[in-house]
């Protein structure tokens, strides 16, 4: 880069002083302008005011050459002035990356929360999935389980029906002709069913609509009504309760649930758990539910 136009004028202007000079000023001169020469080429830009502080004070230290005594002042005012132009440029390169870091802090900071918010939308995500595949699991272990409650009471079904033909259990009218052949319970239970004792055990059958209303769930009064019967059920001595609904309109499910309506009503009100099962309505009149007592004396 070239010297300022007004340094090489007054260059110039003293250069037969120059000649009168001693080596070590003209020396302390000329490292100077080189001083600013690389301040101007390899910073940013000097503000003007600063810049033509500086040049003043080279044409002063030009002019007073000759005077050791002014040169030595007229030096140490450029040192001074070249001092604070350092200072400056220190102040803004640490003010920029002081600026820098503040930026970086702030995009740091924002990706941090973008994490943060990626982190919990995976976690809401995995804690969803964990409760479906749960859900999935316990529905078809349920599922499962009705299976083989199904196929075994369907064997035990078929196993009967290999009985002889006087072991086989033929409709009742609409009441028993006789209740001495049943236990007390099963008296009892005359009130709200008909109850019939056979080999297999005692039968107590009931119209599916003194249950149920339209939408195959239970209404209140059947609600009220297997409630009564689950408090004589507990008094049985039976090893099994099968809970058996004559096949629907609708078909096959809506049989096995109404079943299932009745099995957890009759769960609910005390009924031991392990001896509650669901069988196949198949053979049932239609439009009844039945609850079989395996192995129920009917006698006793």
């Amino acid at each position: 880069m070239r010297a300022h136009p007004l340094i090489a004028a007054a260059l110039l202007m003293t250069w037969p002083v120059l000649a009168s000079a001693d080596v070590a000023t003209t020396r302390a001169l000329q490292q100077s302008l080189q001083r600013l020469h690389h301040a101007q080429r390899s910073g940013p830009a000097i503000p003007p005011k600063t810049l033509s502080g500086l040049q003043e004070t080279l044409q002063m230290m030009t002019r007073d050459q000759v005077d050791p005594r002014l040169f030595q002042v007229d030096r140490a005012i450029f040192d001074a002035r070249m001092a604070g132009l350092q200072e400056q440029r220190q102040s803004s390169y640490q003010q920029t990356s002081l600026q820098k870091l503040q930026d970086q802090v702030r995009s740091l900071t924002r990706q941090h929360q973008a994490l943060q918010n990626e982190y919990a939308q995976l976690r809401q995500q995995l804690a969803s999935k964990t409760m479906t595949g749960a859900q999935t699991q316990h529905l078809e272990a349920e599922i499962q389980q009705q299976k083989q409650m199904l196929q075994a009471e369907e064997q035990h079904l078929a196993n009967l029906a290999k009985q002889p033909q006087s072991a086989i259990i033929s409709p009742l009218p609409s009441r028993p002709a006789s209740n001495t052949a049943l236990p007390s319970y099963g008296k009892a239970l005359t009130v709200y069913a008909q109850v019939r004792a056979a080999s297999d055990g005692v039968h107590v059958r009931m119209p599916a609509d003194s249950l149920f209303g339209s939408d195959n769930r239970l209404t209140p009064d059947g609600e009220q009504r297997l409630q009564a019967i689950s408090r004589i059920l507990k008094q049985s001595n039976a090893r099994e309760i099968l809970v058996r609904v004559a096949p629907q309109p609708l078909g096959a499910n809506a049989a096995t649930q109404r079943a299932e309506s009745i099995l957890r009503s009759l769960r609910r009100n005390g009924v031991p758990d392990q001896s509650l099962a669901l069988a196949t309505g198949s053979g049932l009149p239609a439009g009844s539910t039945e609850l079989l007592l395996v192995n129920a004396s009917p006698t006793s």
